[in-house]
């Protein structure tokens, strides 16, 4: 009997755990899942990586550079509304004036011309202006001696209105009126050293500003130019031609000494002026640039003109110039050094030459 009921329990026992064994063969399977599956950030890793293995191509690469360099160029030509400027030209040698022969000279002379200017931004684009310059000097006389002279230069109103062409180019175009304050005379011994000093100081410019240095004249000026920057390097280039019309002034004698010919003003003085310029900036704080102008002038009409009589070949009207210069910029304040000096033409010969500082105040 106690056998039997040990049978009995067994039996149960192993039929419990068989039962149990079936029922968990045959609850439903489920898919196995693993924490990378169900963890938002591994996904976004995941899609992050198959973006990434897509290479740029060269057209979006440029498309990138572009807009960056632009962006570059936007801030870089960012002005001022206002601005001062102030600048001295130091000029050295002897001035061209006209005669029978290509040597005819003023006597050796040491100048300094001041000049002092100004802008208003009424817009992004449009720019009025104005300068004025006055010289004094140390001019060696007939006799030997040395006189100490001093003359105003011709104030010049300016405007200039910018024409974007793309998002490193611009199309400047300027124009221009003076008015005939420029000292000197051609018919007394203290006008005319007036009038040498002048000239003196547009020798030593390099031709350059004809307009600020025209005795009884009044300039009148018209140009346009181009400018491109991009990155740390900007390249310009531009052309203007002024006309100087005579308000006043006569010659003492229109009869040269010798008799190889008379001397004549002009009713009209013509100068054209083409210009081209590099500069690059190769420092970033603070901001260090180099910089080489170079233009050529070309005088159609002098305002006092030598006529021959006798068929002498006239001196070249062409001179050609260079002003190589360093800059910097400071907050608002721009400083800068040039020397001028020009290859060939009648400077050359002279000689004239100019050394030049000028500083930018932008407010």
């Amino acid at each position: 009997m106690r056998n039997s009921l040990r049978l009995a329990v067994i039996l149960v026992v192993f039929s419990g755990q068989a039962l149990a064994a079936k029922g968990k063969k045959a609850a439903p399977a489920e898919p196995a899942s693993t924490m990378d599956q169900d963890d938002p950030a591994a996904k976004e890793q995941s899609e992050k990586k198959i973006a990434e293995a897509k290479p740029e191509t060269d057209e979006e690469i440029a498309a990138r550079e572009a807009k960056a360099d632009a962006e570059q160029v936007k801030k870089s030509r960012a002005r001022d509304k206002f601005g001062l400027y102030a600048n001295l030209l130091v000029g050295f040698g002897k001035a061209p004036i006209p005669g029978p022969g290509a040597d005819e000279t003023t006597g050796n002379t040491t100048s300094g011309t001041f000049m002092a200017g100004g802008y208003y931004d009424l817009s992004p684009e449009f720019t009025l202006g104005a300068r004025l310059p006055w010289t004094v000097g140390s001019q060696r006389q007939l006799d030997g001696d040395q006189a100490t002279v001093t003359a105003l230069g011709s104030l010049q109103l300016m405007g200039e209105y910018r024409v974007a062409l793309s998002p490193f180019s611009r199309l400047p175009i300027f124009f221009g009126i003076g008015l005939p304050t420029a000292q000197g005379n051609y018919n007394t011994d203290a006008g005319r050293q007036q009038t040498y000093l002048n000239m003196m100081a547009d020798a030593a410019s390099g031709y350059r500003d004809p307009e600020l240095f025209g005795t009884k004249r009044l300039p009148l000026i018209v140009g346009v130019g181009i400018d491109y920057q991009r990155r740390a390097l900007s390249v310009r280039a531009a052309t203007k031609f002024v006309f100087g019309v005579k308000v006043g002034g006569e010659l003492g004698t229109t009869l040269d000494p010798s008799g190889a010919g008379t001397y004549e003003l002009k009713s009209v003085a013509i100068r054209n002026v083409t210009s081209a310029g590099i500069a690059y900036q190769f420092l970033d704080k603070p901001k260090l640039y180099a910089a080489l102008d170079s233009w050529i002038a070309y005088s159609a009409i002098n305002a006092w003109e030598f006529n021959s009589t006798a068929g002498a070949t006239p001196p070249t009207r062409f001179q050609v110039a260079f002003e190589p210069r360093i800059g910097a910029r400071f907050g608002k304040i721009s400083p800068s050094i040039g020397y001028i000096f020009p290859i060939g033409g009648r400077l050359a010969d002279a000689p004239a030459t100019g050394l030049e500082l000028h500083c930018d105040f932008a407010f």
